[in-house]
């Protein structure tokens, strides 16, 4: 623990995940606090960044460099190829063919998805992403915006969100919004960094950066069941590596 975070004030509301009132400081990287649930060892950044602090979701530049970073060759191909595994893996455990890709980016797994014979439609909160990924690959929905805020008219049978959960400051409305946007036996492929990649070996001093603020907050296995199970999803099933970060399916109850 260092001197900067046991001076900070804990926080205020209770936990995310279980709603409890006893934090724990964790460690401080510069001006950012992380803090972990005393109960259910849920980690998060405090205090958040006021929404809007981090317009880098929305700013054109950023779209335009994800663009030229995603799309060139090399990388385009090995994104490719590992979203046509995992889109055929998600496929596996689907009984219908509609999938909505969550923070679709520049619209790789879309392609992926559609090349496997599922339904692809995408949902990208940058603009400037939206945009491209709805040029590149026509004939495909893009929605642009954040999930909790649009209306999507018929749920989906199986949707993928990959690496995006660690960015929303409020995971409850957002782990809501997943569960609305299935149908009832629709499956989630979720995956996103875990807390334990970032806090092992040595003290605080030499712990792996967490990314404040782009990161928010980091789940264990047990904590992100808790989370799913609250809004409705069964049948959580790991895979994959603990070492590597956290990559569950679950099922819309």
């Amino acid at each position: 623990m260092s001197e900067a975070i046991s001076e900070a004030l804990p926080p205020a509301a209770p936990c995310q995940v279980c709603s409890a009132t006893r934090f724990l400081p964790l460690v401080s990287q510069g001006s950012h606090h992380w803090w972990q649930c005393g109960d259910c060892g849920f980690a998060f950044l405090h205090p958040m960044p006021e929404v809007g602090d981090a317009d880098y979701n929305v700013d054109a530049q950023v779209g335009r460099d994800y663009i030229s970073t995603y799309m060139a060759s090399r990388k385009y191909k090995r994104k490719l190829a590992r979203s046509r595994s995992r889109a055929r893996r998600l496929k596996r455990q689907m009984t219908g063919t509609r999938m909505l890709d969550v923070g679709s980016n520049v619209g790789i797994m879309i392609e992926a998805a559609r090349s496997v014979g599922l339904d692809p439609s995408g949902i990208e909160l940058n603009p400037t992403l939206a945009d491209f990924a709805r040029e590149r690959y026509p004939g495909h929905t893009f929605f642009c915006g954040t999930l909790e805020e649009t209306e999507i008219a018929e749920p989906f049978d199986g949707a993928y969100c990959s690496e995006v959960i660690e960015h929303i400051p409020d995971n409850n409305p957002f782990v809501a919004a997943l569960a609305r946007a299935l149908r009832p036996g629709g499956v989630l492929f979720l995956t996103t960094p875990g807390v334990h990649e970032y806090v092992a070996g040595g003290d605080t001093g030499g712990w792996r950066d967490f990314g404040a603020p782009d990161h928010k907050l980091y789940y264990s296995r047990e904590n992100m069941r808790k989370m799913l199970e609250k809004h409705g999803f069964r049948d959580i099933r790991f895979t994959g590596s603990a070492k590597k970060g956290l990559k569950l399916f679950a099922t819309r109850a």
